[in-house]
């Protein structure tokens, strides 16, 4: 594929995360913090799914508990929330927001329902950006996508 139609397909998804409220400003802020290396953003987010998909597992193994604690899940939910803000990921914020709510009611079933859409907005978003990053090898690093 020619680089500039590779990246136009790179600048077009970039801006699906904005336009389908995956994304917000945060994740400009991260991407500008990278400007002097191509890989940074990669690494960051890497690190992001890494610790989340822990933090998803953790969640979900304590509310299997029938002992749960819905407010002991609350540390562990602000940890995600502030990881998850940290990258601009909105739509995983709200829904751990949700679930910090659900704590505060000690209501456990509102908790796992938020926690199941947690894990969804969550695949969701590491899965556009698997896509998104290997585009953005194929482009090497020598090309970026273009910033609104």
């Amino acid at each position: 594929m020619a680089n500039s139609a590779l990246n136009r397909r790179i600048s077009t998804m970039r801006q699906s995360f904005f336009d389908e409220g995956i994304l917000g400003e945060q994740f400009i802020h991260v991407e500008q913090l990278g400007d002097d290396d191509p890989h940074f953003l990669e690494r960051v987010l890497t690190t992001y799914f890494r610790e989340s998909t822990q933090s998803i597992a953790t969640l979900q193994n304590a509310l299997r508990s029938p002992s749960c604690n819905p407010s002991a899940l609350e540390r562990p939910l602000h940890k995600f929330k502030g990881a998850s803000a940290s990258i601009g990921a909105i739509k995983v914020s709200n829904e751990i927001d949700d679930a910090i709510h659900g704590c505060r009611d000690e209501d456990v079933e509102r908790v796992k329902a938020a926690v199941r859409r947690i894990h969804y907005e969550y695949t969701i978003l590491r899965r556009k950006f698997e896509q998104y990053f290997q585009m953005m090898r194929q482009a090497g690093p020598s090309e970026r996508a273009v910033r609104p």
